[in-house]
């Protein structure tokens, strides 16, 4: 039953009269039923604050009018458990009203309808300011959880077709090119999120939004950011509905309601969108000489000569992108056509000149990342719209040129030297062997190397009385390297605990830092060959997160190679970053730390040959964690032991079951194709979801047509609905998917052994996966070796709104080992919070060459779970239970084996719950994987 037949008695009005009374034997307080009567006071918890539904009220008679009621209970343990008091004594009862004239005889007594809807028993407790009470019971009627008061009951205006779009026909999210029909809402609640909306049409049409289980044509609300309350339904009818009856009912996540009834006005089911005039682009082809950074503008500009081009002679603007992360832009100035250009706003400045002859340019750029093998494009901006697009290729160039060099000043340091005013003055500080005793954060204000012989300790420790830290070590400076140090603590250190991302033992300009030193960009800070500890816990009685250990905010790129890190974990952002043959330790004892290494918006990020053991006495809960966005990141060849949940460690758990996570969570726009054009590398979509602009570098996903399950890059936005593509995409295209997701990620020759865990997860890639490649991993151990999917999205509109694409995976050579599931593949459903759907393919994957491996002693270990059905043995997995649509996850296998002991009853070694499975849709299928006896 769906969520609006299930709420659909409880829509109802309901009228409620005077209720039976039952009263204490004798003289006291007696209690009359009164019902929904249009009063509002409290809501479904202990705050004493409206909720815009009806409250219950009680009209209590029979107070001693010389006493003041200090308290009264009700509660109701029928059916279901509630409990509501006036001065409430418990912390989890929610909060009831109680109205009364001083010295009155009488009072009325409101509360929240409870989450039992039915007659029941309420048992209420009235106690004086003397401590006398008195407990009397009455019968109550029925309640409505979603009745709302009147001053709160939302209200529907036909606004027609205005010529926006949103939705199409059919149960699928996004716009289709044709204009909607819309209706604006008022009265909705400013307090309580919307679960669902369902618009009741002629003749049984039907409409519905969010998650949507019956799979009716879709409709969406879109609130009205300025007027909170109010905001516009679109849907889209397939003919007129002139003076038909629409009821449109709104679903609450606290389970109430709003319906409203209106007439539609006229309707066209074949009127087109607005959209603006198409813009005219050009692809030129052009010679382009890439002369690196040469000097002839700022320090660090890559310089690029382009000669052979029809320079536009009413330039007025210019964009580059480099294809996956970077891009540039340049104006004149001045009223042009780019002055709006959403995807281009905050991108980085660059310099276009006209050359020494007709047809040549000159441009200067600032580079984030070394652009050998990139795909660049330039385009060329005339005053009337059009564009001129050249692309080359890119050439090698280093970041870090960008920043000075330290001085050749050199300054050799022993023991009780002024460490921080020998970095304020020399380019290189060598430390000799001993211990440095520092009283306050060493503070590296300039570009700078600390360098040190074996045996040289940097010891902090922090008077009284001093403020807090938020680092023991700072760098404010790129091209900065700290090398063959040993950083140690003596006794407690007081931490600035809310300072952006948290304080660390070694850390960049933070904000506590002033400008222009906090927001300035560091490339090339190296960290080579240090012995860390953190320090010890503050309160060893019980778990703390332990003190970050490197925290690279405002931090651009640089190199973490040969150091041995006991601590919390290592964040960092943007790129190039390396983090090379490190040995991780894990946190101290009684802490725990949520990563080794931790990155969000990332890129050019090789992550190879690290050593992480956890000590059992600390928490190390993840080897490594992308967030958001990441292009270009390697992990390979790490061997990751003792991390992660497990068994019986007795660690309070958190929310990090997975020992390497990718996470992207975001859709920028997701809808159909309005024109290609006719190279197939320019197309234009609908108005974008969100307020997020489509940037360069962005992947889109085709989820219908021709080439349904493979993804193209974006080079350039043109606007905000035009976008140019870096390989052609077939006219017939329908629907595609536009994100800022993963791109290029490779997890290829890692080991992670999670035996002894029955929870972790070895590898979890959930969704804006694009082309990631996972090959040649030793997974063993815990619930799951690998998970990879297309999950809900947590933007835009509302989460669970559609489905984050994962495209073009490739599992190849991998090892499953005694694992209860070696490989789960699908796309994320959940019959109450995520959007249903069909025909779109939300992932595709390659899976061929892997070995599932099941032990003898695994499967003793396991044998009663197993058994019993409590936990079968899966070896590899597609697809999810509630699918509507085996389609939306198309899979290419072979070459998949089974090795297990002969003779033992195991589980379904592959297992397809919903998939297309090599050409074939398939649905509850359990197979043999080769090699099973």
């Amino acid at each position: 039953m769906d969520v609006f037949r299930r709420a659909a008695l409880a829509v109802a009005f309901l009228t409620t009269a005077a209720g039976t009374v039952f009263a204490q034997a004798g003289r006291g307080p007696s209690a009359r039923w009164v019902g929904q009567d249009g009063k509002d006071f409290v809501g479904p918890h202990n705050r004493f604050e409206p909720s815009d539904v009806q409250d219950v009220h009680i009209a209590i008679a029979g107070l001693d009018p010389r006493r003041e009621v200090k308290l009264i209970d009700v509660l109701s343990t029928e059916r279901k458990h509630n409990q509501w008091q006036y001065n409430a004594i418990e912390p989890f009862a929610w909060k009831a009203a109680f109205v009364r004239e001083q010295g009155s005889p009488r009072g009325d007594l409101y509360i929240e309808p409870g989450d039992y809807t039915g007659p029941r028993k309420y048992d209420l407790t009235i106690r004086y300011d003397d401590g006398r009470e008195h407990k009397l019971s009455l019968m109550g009627k029925q309640v409505d959880s979603t009745l709302r008061t009147a001053a709160a009951a939302m209200k529907a205006a036909w606004v027609g077709q205005d010529g926006r779009d949103a939705v199409g026909p059919g149960p699928g999210v996004g716009p289709d090119g044709l204009a909607d029909a819309c209706i604006r809402l008022s009265g909705l609640s400013k307090k309580v999120d919307v679960r669902a909306v369902r618009i009741d049409g002629p003749s049984g049409t039907k409409w519905e939004s969010h998650i949507n289980p019956e799979m009716l044509p879709a409709c969406e609300l879109r609130l009205d950011p300025s007027k909170p309350g109010e905001g516009d339904l679109f849907f889209q009818p397939t003919r007129d509905l002139d003076g038909g009856p629409l009821a449109v009912r709104i679903l609450y996540t606290n389970d109430t309601g709003d319906r409203a009834s209106i007439a539609a006005g006229k309707f066209d089911p074949r009127r087109k969108a607005a959209e603006p005039p198409a813009p005219t682009v050009v692809v030129a082809e052009a010679q382009v000489k890439w002369l690196g950074q040469d000097g002839g503008n700022d320090p660090g500009d890559v310089h690029v000569a382009v000669t052979g081009v029809d320079v536009p002679r009413d330039l007025v603007a210019a964009t580059l992108a480099d294809g996956s992360i970077g891009s540039w832009s340049f104006r004149v100035g001045g009223d042009d056509p780019f002055r709006n250009a959403s995807g281009w706003v905050g991108t980085d400045p660059m310099i276009v000149k006209p050359g020494g002859r007709a047809g040549t340019l000159d441009v200067f750029f600032p580079p984030i990342r070394d652009e050998a093998g990139a795909s660049f494009s330039l385009r060329l901006i005339a005053r009337d719209g059009r564009s001129t697009v050249i692309r080359f290729p890119g050439g090698s160039c280093d970041p870090a040129l960008r920043h000075p060099a330290p001085a050749a000043s050199r300054s050799e340091a022993k023991p009780g030297d002024d460490l921080q005013a020998l970095v304020d003055q020399a380019g290189t500080v060598s430390l000799a062997a001993g211990t440095y005793r520092l009283v306050k954060p060493l503070v590296l204000n300039r570009p700078v190397v600390l360098t040190a012989s074996q045996g040289a300790t940097l010891v902090f420790s922090q008077p009284a009385g001093s403020p807090p830290w938020t680092t023991a070590l700072k760098i404010h400076h790129g091209r900065t390297t700290l090398s063959g140090l040993s950083i140690r603590f003596e006794g407690p250190i007081r931490w600035d605990d809310k300072v952006g991302y948290g304080p660390a033992v070694i850390g960049t300009s933070d904000d506590r830092d002033p400008d222009p030193i906090r927001h300035s960009r560091k490339w090339g800070i190296v960290l080579s060959k240090l012995d860390v500890e953190g320090p010890p816990s503050t309160d060893p009685s019980k778990w703390v997160d332990s003190v970050g250990m490197f925290r690279f905010t405002h931090a651009d790129g640089g190199r973490v190679e040969g150091c041995t890190l006991l601590g919390g974990s290592v964040q960092f952002f943007n790129g190039p970053w390396s983090f090379v043959d490190n040995t991780f330790r894990g946190a101290p004892a009684k802490t725990m730390s949520a990563a080794a290494i931790s990155g969000r918006y990332i890129h050019d990020v090789l992550v190879r040959k690290n050593r992480v053991k956890g000590e059992p006495s600390g928490k190390l809960w993840r080897f490594f964690a992308l967030g958001a966005a990441g292009k270009d990141v390697i992990v390979e060849d790490n061997v990751v032991e003792g991390v992660g949940e497990i068994d019986g460690d007795g660690v309070p758990r958190v929310n990090a079951p997975e020992i390497m996570l990718t996470e992207s969570y975001r859709v920028g726009y997701e809808g159909a194709v309005r024109s290609v054009s006719p190279d197939g590398r320019l197309i234009r979509v609908g108005e974008r979801q969100g307020d997020v602009p489509i940037r360069a570098g962005w992947t889109v996903a085709i989820l219908t047509g021709p080439a349904a399950g493979t993804y193209r890059r974006l080079l350039q936005p043109i606007d905000d609905t035009t976008l140019l593509l870096d390989e052609p995409i077939p006219k017939e295209t329908g629907v595609v998917s536009i994100v800022d997701g993963l791109t290029g990620i490779r997890f290829s020759g890692n080991s992670v052994d999670i035996r002894g865990s029955s929870t972790s997860y070895g590898l979890v890639l959930p969704g804006n996966q694009f082309g990631t490649v996972v090959e040649r991993n030793r997974f063993m151990g815990g619930a799951t070796g690998m998970a990879a999917g297309a999950c809900a999205s947590e933007q835009p509109v509302h989460w669970g709104w559609s489905h984050c694409p994962a495209i073009g995976v490739l599992i190849r050579g991998n090892t499953f080992e005694d694992a209860c599931e070696g490989l789960t593949l699908g796309v994320q459903h959940d019959p109450k919070h995520v959007k249903s759907n069909a025909g779109r393919v939300y992932m595709s994957a390659t899976v061929e060459d892997n070995v599932v491996r099941w032990t003898d002693a695994f499967l003793r270990r396991v044998a009663a779970d197993r058994e019993s059905g409590k936990r079968p043995l899966v070896g590899i997995a597609l697809g999810e239970q509630h699918s509507r649509d085996p389609s939306e996850l198309r899979v290419q296998a072979a070459r998949n084996t089974l090795d297990a002991p002969a003779g033992r009853k195991l589980g379904p070694s592959f297992l397809v719950r919903a998939a297309d499975l090599n050409g074939k849709p398939a649905r509850d299928e359990t197979l043999s994987l080769p090699g099973e006896r």
